[in-house]
């Protein structure tokens, strides 16, 4: 239910605005100052293929299998599902390394005779990726995800390498728009209260990075943005295991 909701909101979206691809809201004083860096050949469904992020390129996306077990049985659902995959980015200067992302859900709902699903855990869905700098050493992306927006409070994630950390908070409305999604949109990444980045994941994808940034900062950033394009939700597979 919830997936047809967040599909039925989009195309909503989508007819209002004709054929203009709608842009996540950014924070005005960070768009003032920040650069887009167009994303080209990404796919809007199952991004699995090459795409680029302004000069830097990423290929070699291998995806493992989505893995569901559970049970559901007069009206209890117990679910686990879990993905890995792994890819490569590249710069301009053609330096390359591998980032590496894995995901988690478990969750436990009951479903009434009428269809109200009441959640008997908090359902958080876990999503970490790690890759490695020559400069700054090993980063590690971790975000918890309730998947909804009435639940945006318990959104939880960071990027870090142990010294340095990064926010990661969650971004559920189109820009020009006053409703929000039910799921979310995009993502900022801010170093206290500055915002440095964001990366929208609805669409085709968009990215934007403060300007002047360290290089290696532009580096850290934008792996991580690539990888939360590559993610795909395993709330979508849990619900078909439900249904079915």
């Amino acid at each position: 239910m919830k997936n047809l909701l967040a599909a039925a909101v989009l195309a909503g979206v989508l007819a209002l605005q004709g054929c203009t691809v709608p842009q996540m809201a950014v924070e005005p004083g960070f768009k003032s100052q920040a650069q887009e860096l167009p994303v080209e050949g990404r796919k809007t469904f199952k991004p699995n293929g090459n795409f680029s992020i302004g000069d830097f390129t990423v290929a070699n996306v291998h995806r493992g299998w989505k893995r569901s077990g559970g049970f559901a049985i007069l009206g209890y659902e117990n679910l686990k599902s879990q993905q890995q995959y792994e890819f490569s980015l590249q710069n301009g200067q053609g330096q390359e390394w591998y980032v590496f992302g894995a995901s988690r859900l478990h969750e436990k709902n009951l479903t009434s005779n009428n269809g109200i699903s009441i959640r008997l855990s908090p359902n958080l869905e876990y999503y970490t990726s790690h890759f490695t700098s020559p400069e700054s050493g090993q980063w590690t992306l971790l975000t918890a995800d309730p998947g909804h927006y009435t639940d945006r409070k318990r959104f939880d994630g960071e990027l870090t390498n142990g010294r340095t950390r990064y926010t990661v908070s969650p971004v559920y409305k189109f820009e020009g728009k006053g409703l929000p999604l039910p799921d979310l949109a995009g993502y900022e990444f801010k170093a206290g209260e500055e915002v440095l980045g964001a990366v929208q994941v609805l669409n085709n994808g968009k990215v934007w990075l403060k300007t002047n940034l360290p290089e290696d900062t532009r580096m850290v950033l934008t792996s991580a943005m690539a990888s939360l394009l590559l993610y795909e939700k395993l709330q979508d597979s849990n619900t078909t295991l439900a249904i079915e």
